[in-house]
């Protein structure tokens, strides 16, 4: 196990709530903050305790005593930082999605494998407790031979959410922001169901509603995995939907009312996964995790950072969701910029 130094590049929400988590964490501490602008990195130094505050993300790289940097910008920026992070000798935990496409992402890759240095997409529902029960139940057989998987992640975002997500430069839209939790947890499912490392879809179909910018405010795809597994998949940044994942076999189904990466969820407490056999009464099964998903993804940093990779999160794994969001963003129109 490392003990960990981190430095925060960015100093908005998401940052905040890693910060928390770092702080609940058991192996690591909090060492920098950097932002564009030098009051903002003060204030947020100043809510954590963070021993030093830099007004330049390239302050913040230049610093000997950070050993890990969470990336944190607007999704268009992840690329830039997280190379330069990694240039600088840093190990990486890049918030989602690593890269606005897969060819970037490879790149990503590339400059940590040249490095010599850790990088993780920082997808924290794949760490929680919840998440690791549903992939044993699907395992072991719990609803037989598994034949679809359908999951939603949708809300209404708020004028300031909706300034970021609403820009197709910054990589905005509901399947880079959130939809690529629900093609995450779809393969994941079919993963576990055939035994596979990684896998992706033989055939992406989607639509979307587009903004006047150009990015999809509410989409759905339908994705053709390994096993014929069927997944239908429902995100959006303007569509307040019950959010859930259900995953149908043939000898029953299983219900996640209030998925992992719900916020209710990052903090420790009691979620639920539903059995329902074919043929028989439902059963609720109770799994309680007794650390926040982002002090326990701090940890799973440390515990990983010798091997450079995470076994949970590989590069690979990464490589495979970002194509199959590539496909799926071409399917529905929405292409970025660049």
């Amino acid at each position: 196990m490392t003990e960990l130094r981190w430095g925060l590049l960015a100093a908005g929400t998401i940052a905040a709530h890693f910060a928390a988590g770092v702080e609940e964490s058991r192996h690591g501490t909090l060492a920098a903050v950097g932002a564009r602008k030098a009051d903002r990195a003060r204030d947020f130094a100043a809510r954590f305790d963070i021993p030093k505050a830099y007004g330049s993300y390239e302050d913040l790289l230049a610093d000997p005593d950070v050993d890990a940097v969470y990336v944190a910008t607007p999704h268009a920026l992840h690329k830039e930082w997280a190379i330069a992070a990694a240039e600088a000798g840093k190990h990486v935990l890049c918030e989602k999605p690593l890269t606005l496409t897969a060819a970037d992402a490879g790149e990503v890759i590339e400059a940590a494998r040249r490095n010599d240095v850790f990088l993780m997409e920082a997808f924290m529902y794949r760490l929680h407790p919840q998440t690791r029960r549903l992939v044993e139940l699907i395992a072991s057989g719990a609803i037989g031979e598994v034949r679809a998987v359908d999951t939603t992640f949708s809300f209404d975002s708020n004028p300031e959410e909706t300034a970021r997500l609403s820009d197709p430069a910054l990589g905005g839209g509901g399947i880079l922001d959130v939809g690529c939790y629900c093609t995450s947890l779809a393969r994941l499912v079919a993963q576990a169901a055939t035994g596979q490392d990684v896998v992706e879809p033989a055939e992406v179909s989607g639509m979307a509603r587009l903004s006047a910018s150009g990015v999809d405010e509410y989409a759905t795809c339908l994705l053709r995995l390994p096993g014929d597994i069927l997944a239908t998949i429902s995100c959006g940044i303007r569509l307040t939907r019950e959010d859930g994942i259900r995953v149908f076999g043939s000898r029953g189904q299983l219900y996640v009312p209030r998925p992992a990466w719900i916020h209710p969820l990052r903090a420790p407490g009691v979620s639920e996964i539903i059995l329902t056999p074919a043929e028989g009464e439902p059963e609720v099964i109770e799994v309680e995790a007794t650390q926040g998903v982002f002090a326990r993804e701090a940890d799973h940093v440390a515990t990983h950072v010798g091997d450079r990779q995470a076994p949970e999160l590989t590069w690979a794994e990464t490589l495979a969701n970002m194509r199959t969001l590539d496909r799926w963003r071409e399917a529905v129109g929405y292409g970025h910029p660049s």
